[in-house]
């Protein structure tokens, strides 16, 4: 007897509830696998123009070099964030009494009988907490970083044995799974490639104006910024929110501070919105509405690095749904065109499964 559409329905709700409460009590071992997982990807991309462009370098060569190059990487921006963000957080408070007497002075001039001031609006909440909270929430990432990097050597050890399980396990479904899969590896990896570029301009021209300005830590600023571009929609609008507030200690006017806010959003706005979409490939098709509602939801789930890996991770899923004929109406509301499939230059055809 087949069932009835309400306990369809039912299941449904209970399964991804259920997946969602399994994302958050393993979180801890998750998201630093789905870190490695990224940036497997990320590093096979690298490998590839690398052997594009020196064909004679050897692919397990250039897959230790690259593999070296990018956790040398985050290990010096690790290393050089640290010292400026305890540095940043010893400051808290001078930021607060300068906000506190900006926001008294213009109590003052509108005449406001109750003077407005940091605590009142954000209910009393000191800035040394949330700056110590934020200090201790940043290091806490040290071990999961540390776990995301052996469980890359083991991805990368192990790609040519993990590929051909996967082609084993697929093998009686027919060659839908795999195309399904590799549909997903190469929106993240177009995703992942158009995000570290925009990132660079982003890091690069915010820089030049902190820099133009005379601001403090600026290079820490723009590494920050750099970064905070993986979170797409809201990461540099909310990053430059953060020189713009310390500007207020440093100088006398707030006019400086407003001109690092006001230079990094224009810039924000240029890198997003007329560059960035040119870049675009057919494999980023995401609704910027649902993309925000992803940012959020793994944000609550995995804390700051969900927010990192919420893009990526949705657009697996979407590329998962659109290759099921019963699932693919919910990759048509997360996609941006309402067509989640490849598009007839992708080079692939992609079967569904019913």
């Amino acid at each position: 007897m087949q069932g009835r559409p309400d306990d369809s329905m039912a299941m449904a709700l209970i399964g991804t509830a259920a997946a969602v409460a399994l994302l958050y009590v393993f979180r801890s071992i998750l998201w630093p696998f789905a870190f490695a997982v990224v940036m497997a990807i990320l590093i096979e991309a690298f490998i590839r123009v690398v052997v594009r462009l020196f064909p004679w370098v050897n692919q397990q060569v250039a897959m230790v070099l690259c593999s070296v190059a990018l956790l040398g990487l985050l290990l010096l921006a690790g290393l050089f964030m640290l010292p400026s963000l305890t540095a940043l957080g010893g400051e808290a408070p001078l930021l607060q009494q300068r906000l506190d007497r900006l926001l008294v002075a213009g109590s003052d001039r509108f005449g406001m009988e109750h003077p407005v001031t940091v605590g009142g609006l954000i209910g009393g909440m000191d800035l040394r907490l949330v700056a110590s909270w934020g200090l201790t929430s940043l290091r806490g990432l040290t071990s999961g970083f540390v776990l995301t990097a052996l469980f890359l050597v083991f991805l990368l050890a192990m790609r040519n044995t993990i590929a051909r399980r996967i082609r084993l396990a697929a093998e009686p479904h027919g060659d839908g799974p795999i195309e399904v899969l590799q549909r997903s590896i190469r929106g993240v990896e177009s995703y992942l490639w158009i995000q570290t570029i925009t990132g660079v301009m982003n890091g690069v021209a915010s820089a030049l104006v902190m820099a133009a300005v005379g601001l403090d830590h600026w290079l820490f600023w723009a590494v920050a910024l750099f970064l905070l571009s993986y979170i797409p929609f809201l990461g540099v609008a909310v990053g430059s929110v953060g020189p713009a507030l310390f500007a207020l200690i440093q100088f006398p006017s707030p006019m400086p501070g407003v001109v690092i806010f006001l230079g990094i959003q224009a810039i924000a706005f240029v890198v997003g919105n007329l560059i960035a979409p040119k870049m675009q490939a057919s494999q980023q098709n995401i609704d910027p509405c649902a993309g925000l509602i992803a940012v959020g939801v793994w944000s609550i789930v995995w804390g700051l690095p969900g927010a990192f890996l919420a893009i990526p991770l949705t657009l697996a899923l979407i590329y998962q749904l659109a290759g099921y004929k019963h699932l693919k109406w919910a990759a048509i509301l997360m996609s941006n065109d309402g067509d989640p499939l490849p598009k007839s230059g992708d080079g692939d055809e992609n079967p569904e499964r019913s």
